[in-house]
């Protein structure tokens, strides 16, 4: 697998969106996760992001919008309220805190799907378990998505943890985490750490390059991921590339 790997409908599509968004596509789903569109956090926070949200919103055509936490460059608001207005037929899903955030954006419940710990919930062909998460949101979670025999742990935000590691998180083809070391999130050399434990056959950093504040240089992790045996690239943003 790598990053110029072609599309293919027998392999589940996979495209970083920047932070900790991704967007997965199989056969059956449309999967969109933790996708940070607007600029909400600069006028909240102050913090200006690097680069602008990587695809254009009427190419989306999402079945179900998943979020891993209640944190604006997870649950963006504004981008989730612009997903609803323009896909009225997309579901939402995500733990506990942002099952309520999405329900006071007066999202209908019928297009919700609020994601319990340790639960498994199938969207089209993809299966999604919730797994845990160190999070400064006590529901957030990570989640291990599965689709076409492919089995990927997007670890979301988390620090380093010994409940990272447990049978749903091993054996797995690809692992996304969290390199940025800030703000609730381990850092690169934790990530190896959990690198060694997992033993994926592949890990890409991500957590990385929106903020100037918050980001990390993921050379060094890379190239240490690649010395143990664990294929690794840089992801470029907005390219889609397959396992």
């Amino acid at each position: 697998m790598n990053a110029n790997s072609k599309p293919s409908t027998s392999y589940i599509r996979i495209t970083w969106l920047g932070q900790g968004g991704f967007f997965f596509v199989s056969k059956a789903c449309r999967l969109l996760v933790d996708p940070y569109i607007s600029d909400c956090i600069q006028r909240i926070q102050g913090l200006k992001r690097l680069h602008p949200f990587p695809l254009q919103l009427n190419s989306l055509r999402p079945d179900t919008l998943l979020v891993t936490h209640d944190h604006l460059d997870h649950l963006d608001p504004e981008g989730v309220e612009e997903i609803h207005l323009r896909y009225p037929a997309c579901h939402f899903a995500g733990p506990a805190r942002a099952h309520d955030h999405f329900r006071r954006l007066n999202i209908a419940e019928e297009m919700l799907t609020e994601i319990a710990p340790d639960s498994q919930t199938t969207f089209g062909d993809i299966t999604v378990t919730a797994v845990f998460a160190a999070h400064s949101d006590p529901s957030a979670c990570g989640y291990v998505i599965e689709a076409n025999d492919q089995r990927i742990y997007l670890t979301g935000d988390t620090l380093f943890d010994e409940r990272l590691f447990s049978p749903q998180t091993t054996d797995v083809d690809l692992l996304l985490i969290c390199i940025n070391g800030k703000l609730g999130n381990m850092n690169a050399d934790e990530a190896l750490r959990c690198i060694e434990r997992l033993r994926p056959r592949m890990a890409l950093p991500m957590h990385y390059g929106l903020f100037a504040e918050n980001t990390a240089d993921p050379a060094p992790f890379i190239e240490a991921c690649r010395h143990l045996g664990v294929s690794s690239f840089p992801m470029t943003i907005g390219k889609e590339f397959t396992l």
